[in-house]
């Protein structure tokens, strides 16, 4: 089941203003796969992995999100790889593994979604290997 589903009870309490805190911890994001951009919300506190998931993004992810196998590899835009904080050594050595690894190439499981990546973009790549 929808991870997101599971979450609803706690996430959609009203406040005072009337706006749910789904909203109010909502990002805007958005995945560019096989030319087709989709626009999607992510909650602040997932992973960008965990978003495209629950979202039906073509992101393998078979490690689950243990920054082991490099199936949830994404390549920001410039303006994006900016906001994002650098990557550590154990990302850089599993990205350094991947065949069509770019500069502005990251893995989803390791990057937060918070406030600062508003607006962000993340293209999906055509095919992926398995760094295991």
């Amino acid at each position: 089941m929808n991870r997101l589903l599971l979450r609803l009870p706690h996430l959609v309490a009203q406040t005072s203003r009337g706006i749910s805190t789904t909203q109010c911890r909502a990002v805007n994001v958005v995945f560019i796969e096989k030319g087709v951009e989709r626009n999607v919300k992510a909650i602040r506190g997932d992973t960008l992995m965990e978003t495209a998931k629950d979202s039906q993004i073509g992101l393998p992810a078979v490690c689950g999100g243990m920054c082991e196998c490099s199936t949830c590899h994404v390549i920001a835009d410039q303006a994006t790889w900016d906001l994002l904080p650098e990557a550590e050594e154990g990302e850089l050595d599993v990205l350094d593994t991947i065949k069509g690894v770019q500069d502005t190439s990251r893995l989803a499981c390791q990057i937060d979604v918070t406030r600062a990546i508003e607006g962000a973009r993340f293209t999906v790549p055509d095919s992926f290997s398995d760094a295991r």
